[in-house]
């Protein structure tokens, strides 16, 4: 069947596939150089994100003393509904979380095609990269239209 959202058409899915959609979201860095620990209360100066999906939980690895951590890591979320499930990215330096949890859409997500998304945190921004697995939009292709020429527009 065809899921659309508000008219459009966010991919294809058949009754095999909408159980075993998968997400891959990694991690990759955050900077928040700028920010004074002492006015949050942070006495651990470890970074690391927590991502939830529908119940699913993941923590990045904590990078010690670092203000710019740089984690690199990928990890993927079993996905029941992708209009209306939201993944949910916090950032932490030690125990305290910095800022409000992020909140991201699926249904916009190309079918195996990272997608940046960045995370605003007081003092800087935390990076990370979706890709829908099996599920989203796919590229179309146009049958029977060649490639314009550059000066098609004169």
């Amino acid at each position: 069947y065809q899921r659309r959202v508000h008219g459009r058409s966010i991919g294809s899915f058949t009754s095999a596939n909408v159980l075993s959609m998968k997400l891959e979201v990694t991690a990759t860095a955050a900077n928040v150089k700028k920010v004074d620990p002492d006015a949050y209360g942070v006495t651990k100066r470890d970074g690391w994100c927590k991502i939830v999906l529908g119940g699913q939980e993941q923590k990045t690895k904590e990078d010690p003393g670092k203000l710019d951590p740089t984690w690199e890591e990928s990890f993927t979320f079993d996905v029941t509904d992708a209009v209306e499930q939201k993944l949910e990215c916090s950032f932490f330096l030690g125990e305290i979380q910095l800022g409000t949890t992020a909140t991201f859409n699926l249904d916009g997500l190309k079918k195996g095609i990272s997608t940046y998304k960045g995370m605003a945190v007081p003092g800087g921004k935390v990076d990370f990269q979706l890709k829908a697995l099996d599920f989203g939009k796919e590229e179309e292709e146009k049958e029977g239209e060649e490639e314009e020429d550059w000066m098609s527009f004169i």
